[in-house]
């Protein structure tokens, strides 16, 4: 039976993130939109709980066969989260630009510092286009911002313009709960419940995740094991989109 694959984008995204990268395999696939982000239910509360609850209502769509789960940034903490209490369900993780805690604290230094995401809620309470525009821009390094790929992302996120075609459905109201979610989120407790083949891909200039919580996943989930992007950032599907897809593919082919 062939495999089927279920893709998570990240905060502030949508399922177009990931479209490109589930084409090239040629497979049965879903790509979720998480609530508050196009999905379809609502992210009304500061927890992971509503994402979990869009996952679990979409696993539903393979009447409980095992899948491939490739999630990114929130989406990736998302899957780790029902994966943690549900790890039949899957027959692989694979988390990109992904972490088991946000923000810094509590032993682990490998997120970002906690006032700047406070203030960022804030913000986006506030101005949340003007926030986003900052926080896209994030996601690439510098030498990244002049590829097409960064190009194109960028250009399909420029909320302001309400002309643009296919415009994401967001409700920012949500997306802002969202990211009180990942303020608040810790998930090293379970990482060692975890016992099913996991990819780490991370990018090892990633300015929103940084590469030491990728390497901290891939050290406490048994038999995990990671692949770098050398001078990507926090998308290393979008800018570095060949390395990526042979390196995901190769995963596959060893399951």
């Amino acid at each position: 039976m062939a495999d089927k694959f279920l893709f998570l984008h990240g905060w502030a995204t949508d399922a177009w993130v990931w479209e490109e990268t589930a084409k090239t395999l040629g497979a049965q696939y879903l790509n979720l939109c998480l609530p508050g982000h196009g999905g379809s239910l609502s992210w009304d509360g500061p927890t992971l709980s509503p994402a979990v609850e869009e996952i679990k209502n979409t696993l539903r769509k393979f009447n409980g066969e095992p899948i491939i789960a490739v999630g990114w940034s929130l989406g990736g903490q998302a899957l780790l989260s029902f994966a943690c209490e549900n790890p039949k369900a899957f027959k692989a993780l694979v988390l990109v630009g992904a972490g088991a805690r946000f923000t810094a604290g509590g032993g682990f230094p490998h997120g970002q510092p906690r006032s700047l995401v406070k203030r960022m809620i804030m913000d986006m309470k506030k101005d949340p286009v003007e926030t986003l525009r900052r926080f896209y821009a994030l996601n690439f390094t510098d030498e990244e911002l002049t590829l097409p790929g960064a190009k194109v992302f960028l250009e399909r996120y420029k909320l302001a313009d309400t002309m643009t075609s296919n415009r994401p459905a967001f409700k920012y109201d949500e997306i802002t709960l969202a990211l009180e979610a990942l303020y608040k989120t810790d998930l090293r407790s379970g990482l060692s419940k975890l016992d099913l083949p996991c990819l780490i891909m991370h990018g090892t200039f990633d300015n929103v995740c940084p590469i030491e919580a990728g390497r901290h996943i891939a050290a406490h989930i048994k038999g995990a094991r990671i692949v770098e992007f050398a001078d990507a950032g926090h998308a290393p599907f979008i800018t570095q989109p060949e390395k990526f897809n042979s390196a995901l593919k190769t995963f596959l082919t060893r399951l």
